[in-house]
């Protein structure tokens, strides 16, 4: 009896020692555990900030703030498109934008309180920035470049310089603000950027031996860019850019002739939007082959509607006359005419 007593506290014993020695083993693994997640956690965080720290930080500047200038700032501050600026080897740190027009800055500034900061001169503008977007009316333009360089305002070190001016020559920019060619662009780009969609302009081309170090790969992390190598080729591009009324205009034109067919105006405008958006969205895809609008339109069925519209249209004259709007559109682009047609 007493034998056995014995034995039970000496089985008892031994299984107090080796829970024990398991539970230390248990904790001096979970320790390991941690410490090896507390490390890796550590270095990934280190990692990130080597990563951010290899960016190259743009400092943002908009001399007016007109609707594209709020769209490029809005398509830069987007929390949603870091990731593609990042790709891109590129970091946003700061806009800076003048306070014309007030409604727009301020909006920017609400949206974005982090990044945008409002300016009451150009001035302010150019010194808290590197890359400088010009975002003014034709007729504004010389008064103020002219102020910026009496000023002294140009860093031709830092400074890069992209008109969103119209009638700009790249030429002339550089004459009248002493940068070097390599820092000074014309660009020409649609509202739709804030989205990362379309397609921007650009002139000279960037890309170039002797070009800049990023421009290119921000705009085409803004959601694309065509470089264009003069700028008459740039103004010949522009031209499409000024047929985004037209394209409105018929669509407005399909939605009002399905509400007098009696469709309702909801459906009518829903419908026709999306049509559009379809067919444009099939045109997108391969749109880098020259041919992908030939193929489309040899797609449509033999004797069908598509092609009797298309050749109704074609014998009314709409393709001629929309030749004729944009010749007279480039020749306003151009300065030789008010591009107006009889």
């Amino acid at each position: 009896m007493h034998s056995c007593c014995c034995r039970s506290t000496l089985l008892l014993l031994l299984f107090y020692i080796t829970a024990a020695v398991n539970q230390a083993s248990a904790f001096h693994t979970n320790n390991q555990a941690t410490s090896s997640m507390m490390s890796s956690a550590k270095k990934q965080k280190l990692n990130d900030d080597d990563d951010k720290q290899s960016l190259h930080e743009i400092r943002a500047g908009f001399i007016g703030c007109g609707t594209i200038a709020s769209a490029i700032a809005t398509s830069l501050a987007k929390p949603e498109h870091e990731e593609y600026l990042s790709e891109a080897g590129l970091s946003l740190s700061t806009i800076s934008v003048t306070k014309r027009s007030a409604s727009k800055s301020s909006k920017l500034k609400e949206d974005f309180p982090n990044v945008v900061s409002v300016y009451e001169s150009a001035e302010e503008v150019v010194r808290n920035s590197d890359l400088v977007f010009l975002c003014l009316l034709p007729q504004q333009v010389d008064e103020m470049l002219s102020e910026l360089k009496e000023k002294g305002t140009w860093n031709n070190d830092r400074h890069t310089l992209v008109s969103l001016v119209s009638t700009s020559k790249v030429g002339d920019l550089i004459a009248k603000t002493s940068l070097p060619t390599n820092r000074v662009f014309k660009m020409i780009c649609l509202p739709p950027i804030s989205n990362r969609e379309g397609c921007a302009l650009l002139t000279p081309p960037a890309s170039s031996e002797n070009g800049h170090p990023y421009l290119k790969k921000l705009f085409d992390a803004l959601g694309g860019v065509v470089e264009c190598p003069t700028d008459e080729i740039m103004s010949s591009m522009m031209v499409p850019t000024g047929l985004m009324g037209t394209m409105y205009g018929i669509m407005k034109n399909n939605r009002d002739w399905l509400i007098n067919k009696g469709v309702s105006p909801s459906d009518a405008s829903y419908f026709v939007a999306r049509s559009y958006l379809s067919m444009v969205q099939d045109a997108e895809r391969d749109c880098r082959d020259p041919k992908r609008f030939d193929d489309l339109i040899e797609e449509q069925t033999p004797g069908g509607l598509n092609e009797q519209a298309l050749k109704n249209q074609e014998k009314q004259g709409v393709f001629d006359a929309y030749d004729k709007s944009m010749d007279a559109v480039l020749s306003r682009i151009q300065g030789k005419t008010d591009g107006n047609l009889p």
